[in-house]
């Protein structure tokens, strides 16, 4: 069946995040489709500039109040997986994740800072990134 009344309802961090709210929208009884973003405009060599690479999910707009009932409970759950992640960082593939003390946002900085304090690009609190150099001092007394 195809949608009539198309309506955005969703943008996207990533094509994968788009394709899975599809998925999980489809589970669920409401037709969606994504409009992936395949073009390198806004890739640059530290990943993707932020508003430019925006992926959409599109449903009919008779489906938009029960999509958005099930984008709160997928917003919930999302909320939910990044606040099970230790407060301390996963070292990925050249760059560090280090989750935010104060707002909970993720910020990846490069292994060249492992081992600094830098600003949380969401809120601007402090970070630290990577192992503390200075936790040795509490060995066993």
């Amino acid at each position: 069946m195809a949608i009539s009344h198309p309506i955005a309802i969703y943008n996207a961090e990533n094509n994968v995040e788009a394709q899975l709210l599809c998925a999980f929208f489809d589970q669920n009884g409401i037709e969606a489709h994504p409009t992936l973003d395949e073009s390198l405009v806004g890739f640059w060599s530290f990943g993707v500039l932020p508003e430019i690479h925006k992926p959409q999910v599109w449903v009919d707009k008779s489906n938009v109040e029960a999509a958005q009932s099930l984008l709160g409970e997928y917003e919930q759950q999302k909320r939910r997986r990044q606040s099970t992640l230790s407060a301390e960082q996963i070292i990925t593939a050249g760059s560090i994740d280090v989750v935010c003390e104060e707002c909970g946002a993720i910020t990846k900085f490069p292994l060249s800072k492992d081992g600094t304090t830098q600003d949380c690009s969401y809120c601007g609190a402090f970070v630290d990134v990577g192992d503390d150099p200075f936790d040795w001092a509490v060995a066993d007394s």
